[in-house]
Parts: structure tokens; C-alpha cells; sequence
């Protein structure tokens, strides 16, 4: 066991779920835009933000989120306001998900559950709010987003697994995860990352930046 809060563990930790994370947000189902994707990497957000708290389960859904869908949005040619979208709604999602299970109201699996549908619920307004105002009324197809909901019974179940496996209820606590210091620095790290995309996805409704493709063929 390396000491708390140790610097090595939680890169390492940070580190594999985002590329779990990334590899499950790049396997999609693609569909036309605005939706653009549907992915199950919702079930990975609940459980890094509940196992592992809302600190480092926002760090690794940003992180994850971007690489995983950057290189998607890249490669079918999206708009490329849709990669900051991503992760400005996807990484505020991780915190509520974390902040409600963790330090809102802790309990059982019903309240985690809860915890998950307030989480999605955020998700399909975030994306609503944001695709309306980038493409207009052809926006509202993203109220298609609450199909996340399906997710919620397999966040439950993946997060029963990983504690029986574990014996622990919350596996930064197990591992000695977060220091202080450690703990402000990824957190201020991500919400400036996730500040950083809804102010892209602004200049973008009002410029037209990022509006066409990343890598645009001709």
C-alpha cells in the first residue's frame, strides 16, 4: 500500500479508467447529428464517480471523454464543437453523480440510482440547451440523450461487482487515494478544463468557430 494521497497511484489510476473510458466512448453506435453517438460509457461515468468520488471520476470522464470522443468526432467528420460539448456536459455529470452519492445524501444503491438518473437527466438538458443554441430547433433531437437512462441498472450492477470483488464500499478510500493537495489540484484542474469548453462552445454559437469539421478534406 503506497501512502495517501500518493502521486504515482493516482496518475496511474487516472490514467487506466481514461483509457478504459476513452475506448468505451469511441465504441459507438453512430447516428446522424446533432445526437451524433450513443455509447456506454455513461455506466463507466457512475462508477468512477461514485467508487472513486467525484474528484477523480471528473478528471478521468474529461480526460477519457476527449481523447474517446475526439478521435470518434474526427474520424465520422462531426462538427468539432462537438468534442468541448462532450466533455462540458459529460464532466459536469461525473461531479453531480460523485457530489450527490458521495457527499449529498450517502447510502444504499437506491440513492446511488438516484443519484445516476439526476446525473443523465443533467446530461439530456445539457446537450439540449447547448445543441439548440449551436443548430436551432434541429437541437431538440438530443432530448434522444435520456436513453442513457438504460444505463443506470448496469452502473448498479458493475459497481456491486467491483465491491464484492473488492470488499471495499468506495475503492479511493481503499487505496488511500487524494491527498489534499492532490484532491484541489484535480479538481480545479477539471473545472477549469470543462469552463474552458462551455466557453468554446459559446464562441462557437456566436462565430462559427468549430463548427465545421476538425480536419476538414478539402
Amino acid at each position: 500500500m503506497q501512502g495517501k494521497g500518493s502521486v504515482s497511484l493516482n496518475i496511474a489510476t487516472v490514467g487506466i479508467m481514461s483509457a478504459l473510458m476513452a475506448v468505451l466512448s469511441y465504441a459507438s453506435i453512430v447516428v446522424p447529428p446533432p445526437l451524433g453517438s450513443i455509447d456506454a460509457s455513461s455506466v463507466l461515468i457512475f462508477v468512477v464517480a461514485i467508487l472513486y468520488g467525484p474528484v477523480l471520476g471528473v478528471s478521468i470522464t474529461c480526460i477519457g471523454q476527449f481523447v474517446g470522443k475526439g478521435l470518434l468526432i474526427s474520424f465520422y467528420g462531426y462538427p468539432a464543437v462537438f468534442i468541448p460539448g462532450v466533455v462540458a456536459v459529460r464532466g459536469v455529470e461525473a461531479l453531480i453523480v460523485g457530489f450527490i452519492s458521495r457527499k449529498m445524501f450517502e447510502g444504499g444503491y437506491g440513492l446511488e440510482a438516484l443519484a445516476m438518473i439526476i446525473g443523465v437527466l443533467w446530461e439530456t438538458v445539457g446537450f439540449v440547451v447547448a445543441d439548440i443554441y449551436l443548430f436551432g430547433a434541429a437541437g431538440l433531437a438530443t432530448i434522444f440523450t435520456f436513453v442513457d437512462f438504460v444505463w443506470v441498472p448496469f452502473g448498479i450492477a458493475a459497481i456491486a461487482y467491483v465491491r464484492t470483488a473488492f470488499k471495499a464500499r468506495y475503492l479511493d478510500e481503499e487505496l488511500g487515494l487524494i491527498g489534499s493537495g492532490t484532491r484541489w489540484g484535480l479538481l480545479i484542474g477539471s473545472v477549469v478544463f470543462i469552463v474552458c469548453c462551455w466557453a468554446l462552445i459559446f464562441l462557437a454559437g456566436a462565430t462559427g468557430f468549430l463548427m465545421g469539421p476538425l480536419f476538414p478534406t478539402s
